[in-house]
């Protein structure tokens, strides 16, 4: 079953079944002067949940970070240890972008505007995962779970 979710408000909050959904897709974009935005799998609605199976940070201007992507996990409420990744930044303000992330047995695939951007291996079971949660500075035009 896909599930379309048109034009949500942001912070976008919502549960999933992690056993059924398979590939997430994000279109949206990031308003002029934004200074990251972020997507979290993660157990529970809640802000600052115990158990997050992959946060995917896109920095423009914060935290020291200058057009990076950070990724991490959170086990047991421990933080892991951020990954700065030096990767081409594919992403502009006012620019449409398409982000796809393919569940794996083991990892996170991610696709960017139709390109393989980035690999993340499962540091928890996504047995315990049951919610998408998006924040920051992002407009979502669409969320597809399929």
């Amino acid at each position: 079953m896909v599930r379309h979710i048109k034009q949500p408000s942001v912070p976008f909050v919502h549960f999933i079944d992690t056993e059924s959904i398979q590939v997430i897709t994000i279109k949206g974009r990031a308003p002029s002067g934004a200074s990251r935005f972020s997507v979290y799998l993660q157990h529970g609605a809640e802000a600052e949940p115990h158990e997050i199976a992959f946060v995917f940070d896109a920095r423009f201007n914060f935290s020291g970070d200058h057009n990076k992507v950070v990724t991490n996990s959170k086990k047991g409420g421990a933080w892991g240890t951020e990954e700065h990744r030096n990767l081409p930044f594919p992403f502009h303000p006012d620019q449409d972008f398409k982000i796809k992330i393919t569940v794996d047995d083991d990892s996170f695939k991610m696709k960017v505007n139709g390109e393989k951007f980035l690999e993340y291996e499962q540091k928890l079971s996504m047995k315990a995962i049951n919610c998408i949660r998006i924040q920051n500075n992002i407009v979502i035009e669409e969320i597809k779970l399929k």
